[in-house]
């Protein structure tokens, strides 16, 4: 997700092999995580958690979205490293295994357990219901876990893993971005933790992807439940844009959660928005039967004729009518009140 997730996506690449066919990258924008914070406390000095759905976090109290299928960053080497002089924590639903203190490592496995139960609240398909969370110490071990050497200073944690011959995902990890996930709070944490097992129930209980603002605006949805917190405040970032007449003036591309475009948060938090009015209006059941409809094995271009058919089909509407509605609602939220 966004420093920020997910099922997840931003622009992927294919690994030889084994390691996920999709990239799944919960990168939660830090921006909007921190913003959803605000009023905890302030976040430890362990430089071991990373920003995901919401970990044990301090700074705000918005979470922000997660990349999908297309949108996360892509998965990383083949096969990954053992994360040396790594301890390992179970929890009820949860394994978590890293360098940081254990402390922090059980405080993970409890925000874990907690957010496989939400997750399945929501996501009604069966999966495993158990977690892996990896926790490194230092930027250079998350970097090895993940295989990469892009800037992924905007991207709390990566959600990846292998893809069976049918599509389904199977154990995925999530990997924790240290320097990221230490700016947020409890509840920031507690957000991209719960982002990213809704990635791996996605991607383990659903095979093929949908189109990223789907993936990413689902998994926040699902991070944000019960928050109680007003859609104005939690979409503050994006909000401001659509003020300055910076907002959007479509769904969310691929390309939009891309970190190394730009500022990554408003996406999350325009893909979120989105998602939210579809449950709004017609219901959580309906949104969960959108996504299916919408998710194919098959290129991202397949995914999208997939979910213009979905919004005939399952919503009654259309994508244009749909987006219509979407930029509304973002204009009035954004009107002063």
């Amino acid at each position: 997700m966004p420093l920020t997730d997910h099922q997840t996506r931003m622009p992927r690449r294919t690994t030889p092999a084994r390691r996920a066919a999709f990239g799944v990258v919960g990168a939660l924008l830090l921006s909007l995580v921190t913003a959803c914070d605000r009023d905890e406390p302030a976040p430890t000095t362990s430089a071991s958690f990373a920003p995901s759905r919401t970990g044990p976090e301090v700074p705000q109290p918005a979470p922000n979205p997660s990349p999908t299928i297309s949108a996360s960053p892509p998965a990383g080497a083949q096969t990954p490293s053992p994360l040396a002089g790594a301890t390992t924590v179970m929890g009820q639903f949860s394994t978590v295994t890293g360098t940081v203190d254990k402390a922090t490592l059980t405080a993970y496995a409890k925000m874990a357990d907690q957010a496989v139960t939400d997750v399945s609240q929501q996501w009604k398909r069966a999966w495993p219901r158990k977690v892996t969370i990896i926790a490194a110490k230092d930027a250079a071990a998350f970097r090895d876990q993940v295989g990469r050497a892009d800037d992924l200073s905007q991207v709390a944690a990566i959600t990846d893993g292998p893809v069976d011959a049918s599509g389904h995902a199977t154990q995925d990890r999530v990997i924790l971005n240290p320097d990221a996930f230490a700016k947020l709070t409890t509840t920031g944490r507690q957000f991209v933790i719960t982002h990213e097992s809704t990635h791996v129930a996605v991607r383990s209980s659903l095979p093929g992807a949908a189109p990223l603002w789907l993936v990413e605006g689902f998994a926040d949805h699902v991070g944000y439940a019960g928050s109680g917190r007003r859609r104005a405040d939690l979409a503050a970032p994006l909000l401001t844009k659509v003020t300055q007449g910076k907002g959007p003036t479509r769904l969310p591309t691929q390309g939009d959660f891309d970190p190394s475009q730009g500022e990554i948060a408003p996406t999350y938090l325009g893909a979120w928005l989105a998602v939210d009015l579809i449950a709004r209006r017609h219901g959580e059941a309906k949104l969960q039967k959108f996504y299916e409809a919408s998710t194919v094995m098959d290129l991202p271009t397949a995914a999208e004729i997939a979910m213009d058919r979905a919004f005939v089909d399952v919503l009654g509407t259309t994508r244009a009518t749909f987006t219509r509605q979407w930029l509304a609602e973002l204009n009035q939220l954004a009107a002063p009140r």
